[in-house]
């Protein structure tokens, strides 16, 4: 999906074409399925005025909307957001390195015969990954992968102990971030399993933990929120002896790590009650260690716990308890641009629901200074654009402009 932006210079009108917004496309997709407007909002449990106003992009669809329309109409969420988007040339040599990926994933457990450095060596380069997933650099990143995902398979089987596999397990997280970040949400669903049979081959229970934190991306993306909030409950259950006793940081972060994600899940699938439940079991932990943190590829601490507050609140379409509880807010140096980033996404979702679009606009613009290419690729902030775009009635240069970097623009 290309979708196109331009201003009319007679008229001062905007105008697109019927793929600019993922709510051009659950109309054309609602229609081919023969579905009336009435049937799918009932579907879905949303108001029929919400989604009009979805599908004429007079209002940002939701994640938990986006979930339950792919779910109902039975196409992958990538149908709706048009991912992966390969059309942008800023993108070509991330995008090149898929089939490499690809290549390497697919002989997990039949590694080649290559030179392997000393474990040490690996566990360096294994970190600086993890510093570009944190920074959002997703092209070093895809770059550095296939020899390194090739080159630790081999030693996990080779090596003795369980320090090789602690480094897999880690690097296939930080590939899975790449690859659903650039839309390939089947490759990176095979990763998730990849990951669970590494973490299990650790013996290390925060490793386990992790594995089943990335495979609720799956559950979250298709909609399945029941049995992804069941997952965190036993991931949480396999730590509870361990949270009880005197536990390190890096404990505490995996499992209030766990409590986010079901709040997440929990406000996608519209459950206030829970959502609530498990942010305030998130804070009493988040106070334990303080200043945010990060073990595992995971972020938690405070500051972290507030950014899912906001994305909460959002959720649940509350944009001015999403602004409230933003107001205090101030990033850690400690925390990951990308989770940075994502704050200012959701600050922009909440203004916009607030109907505050220079707030909205201004908020797109300091998540691209922080992450630029977390934020082009996004699929929210593609349609965040769109419907800043569709609303406004002449010309705007500001949004015209972060229109044309997201590759919106003809």
């Amino acid at each position: 999906m290309r979708p196109v932006f331009a201003w009319c210079c007679r008229k001062g009108i905007p105008m697109y074409d019927d793929t600019a917004h993922i709510g051009r496309q659950i109309a054309t997709l609602r229609k081919a399925s023969r579905l009336t407007q009435r049937q799918l909002a009932g579907r879905v449990n949303v108001s029929l005025s919400l989604l009009q106003k979805v599908e004429v992009g007079d209002r940002a669809v939701s994640n938990g909307l986006l979930s339950g329309v792919a779910r109902e109409l039975r196409v992958p969420i990538e149908k709706l957001t048009g991912q992966p988007y390969t059309e942008d040339r800023k993108d070509d040599s991330t995008h090149r390195q898929i089939d490499a990926i690809r290549a390497v994933l697919r002989g997990y457990d039949l590694p080649d015969e290559v030179p392997v450095r000393p474990v040490a060596e690996l566990a360096v380069e294994v970190k600086e990954v993890a510093r570009l997933r944190g920074e959002a650099q997703y092209g070093k990143m895809a770059l550095r992968l296939p020899a390194l995902l090739e080159e630790l398979t081999s030693a996990a089987y080779r090596e003795s102990g369980t320090e090789v596999w602690n480094l897999l397990v880690s690097a296939y997280h930080a590939t899975h971030t790449l690859l659903y970040r650039l839309g390939y949400s089947d490759l990176a669903e095979a990763v998730e399993h990849k990951l669970t049979w590494a973490a299990e081959r650790t013996g290390n229970p925060l490793a386990g933990a992790l594995a089943q934190w990335t495979r609720c991306v799956t559950f979250q993306a298709a909609g399945d929120f029941t049995r992804g909030l069941r997952l965190m409950d036993t991931a949480r259950s396999e730590l509870d002896d361990q949270i009880r006793r005197d536990p390190a940081d890096d404990a505490i972060t995996v499992y209030g790590s766990l409590h986010l994600r079901s709040a997440t899940l929990a406000s996608r699938a519209g459950d206030g009650a829970a959502t609530r439940s498990h942010l305030q079991a998130a804070g009493d932990l988040a106070t334990r260690i303080g200043q945010d943190q990060v073990h595992w590829g995971l972020t938690f601490g405070t500051a972290n716990r507030a950014t899912h507050e906001v994305a909460a609140h959002v959720e649940l379409g509350d944009g001015i308890a999403a602004i409230k509880a933003a107001e205090h807010w101030r990033a850690p140096r400690s925390m990951p641009r990308t989770r940075r980033a994502h704050h200012h996404i959701d600050v922009a979702r909440a203004h916009l629901i607030n109907d505050d679009r220079s707030a909205a606009l201004r908020s797109l613009q300091e998540a691209r200074r922080i992450a630029p290419q977390l934020t082009r690729l996004h699929p929210m902030v593609r349609e965040l654009t769109a419907v800043l775009v569709s609303l406004h009635r002449r010309s705007n240069p500001e949004l015209s402009k972060y229109a044309h970097w997201l590759g919106l623009a003809g």
